[in-house]
């Protein structure tokens, strides 16, 4: 009697049966439905990638060739739009740059919707960029602001439509010469650079962002100096002698070399060593114009040296900065440090003429501070200022050598409560 009852089913494990599927179905569906809110969650936070292609060719206007291997990038509108006339501002650039193919053609994969200028440039022709800081400004109405004249053409992308653009460029405009100094000897290693106006004053020309285009020059070992790729302007040539310090490591890592100004002396045409007196020079794109020479007035530079003195008891500052400014109307002709190593200042290559020196001078302490290991130099210095004094100023001629001058700073003028 025992058997068929224990072989039987029960009614309870009969009842138990259905609810247990139950429950795993339900926690089946439950984790099914808590994935989905998971994934739908997901979704929203993924960035969308976008999937739109701008592809097309770029053309030289001179040649009507391939421009091959230019440089190509993509601008947004509204930032070139709110450019205006007298901006001295770096034109901001981000975003994937491209080089065409032998063909000219070139390709820009995922490219979020938008309105873009499609900005190519090659060594020699006219950056779009560039050209905001030299072109005319235009205006479509008297009551409108005058806006910058962009030569690029603008394309509208939208999502998962493809667009296909042909871009021509300009051959710009080349400046070249030769630096001489005023004895017939070629001066190497000048740094020239084309200033453009902006505003009251002349700045250098910016260098495009893209395409590794810049508006100077160094001169070669014969002085010759050309910069090309500039738009139709008006510019000055500016060209810079400086003095620097070097240091330099040799290892088995390489070479390292770090170098930093000491002095330098800017100089324009005819000779003169003041912006007001150079010659503006015009040129229009695809003009090439030689014969810009640059002459460095060797026999009329002399070296002004000394010390600044402690006006209350005489001894020599070790620290100090100062400036020589033109008498007539006190623009900076140069500046120059007290050096730690001997307490004196050195203008090396100053023009003849007449001058204020000017000077701020204090006393320092000393100390040298070890760089990180297998650095190069190993330590370097750093001040602690004791005692800084009140301004000094003083005339003095140049018409040669002035060593040994000296300029006595005051005490600072006590505070007012």
């Amino acid at each position: 009697m025992g058997v068929p009852f224990l072989c039987r089913p029960s009614r309870q494990a009969d009842q138990s049966t259905p609810n247990l599927l139950f429950v795993k179905t339900s926690t089946v569906l439950i984790v099914l439905f808590a994935f989905s809110l998971f994934s739908s969650g997901q979704q929203k936070i993924t960035p969308r990638v976008a999937n739109t292609t701008v592809s097309g060719h770029v053309y030289c206007a001179d040649t009507s060739a391939p421009a091959r291997m230019a440089s190509v990038i993509l601008q947004p509108v509204d930032q070139i739009d709110a450019l205006r006339p007298g901006d001295d501002k770096q034109i901001s650039s981000h975003g994937e740059l491209t080089q065409t193919l032998l063909d000219g053609s070139f390709t820009i994969s995922h490219v979020e919707p938008g309105h873009y200028y499609v900005i190519a440039t090659q060594p020699g022709y006219v950056s779009p960029l560039t050209s905001t800081y030299a072109a005319e400004p235009v205006s479509t109405d008297n009551s409108s602001p005058k806006r910058l004249a962009i030569t690029a053409p603008k394309i509208t992308v939208q999502p998962n439509l493809s667009v296909a653009v042909s871009v021509t460029i300009e051959r710009g405009a080349a400046l070249s010469g030769t630096v001489l100094y005023d004895d017939g000897s070629p001066a190497s290693g000048v740094h020239v650079a084309v200033l453009v106006r902006a505003k009251s004053d002349w700045t250098p020309l910016p260098s495009s962002p893209i395409g590794n285009a810049s508006y100077s020059a160094s001169t070669d070992d014969q002085g010759h100096y050309r910069i090309s790729g500039l738009p139709t302007g008006e510019y000055l040539l500016e060209g810079t002698l400086s003095l620097q310090g070097m240091y330099y490591k040799v290892g088995d890592s390489g070479t390292s070399v770090g170098t930093w100004s000491i002095y330098s002396l800017s100089f324009y045409s005819h000779g003169s060593s003041r912006r007001k007196d150079a010659t503006p020079i015009t040129v229009t794109s695809g003009e090439e114009l030689g014969g810009q020479d640059l002459e460095i007035p060797l026999t009329k530079l002399h070296t002004v040296r000394g010390n600044i003195l402690a006006a209350r008891d005489g001894h020599i500052l070790n620290g100090g900065k100062l400036s020589l400014l033109h008498a007539d109307d006190r623009s900076e002709a140069g500046h120059a440090s007290v050096s730690k190593d001997d307490n004196t200042f050195t203008f090396a290559f100053v023009p003849e003429g007449d001058y204020i020196l000017r000077a701020d001078g204090v006393d320092n302490d000393y100390f040298e501070v070890p760089n990180l290991p297998d650095s190069w130099p190993p330590t370097h210095t750093e001040s602690k200022l004791l005692r800084s004094y009140g301004t000094a100023e003083s005339q003095i001629h140049v018409a040669g050598e002035l060593i040994g001058i000296t300029i006595s700073a005051p005490d600072p003028a006590p505070a007012h409560p």
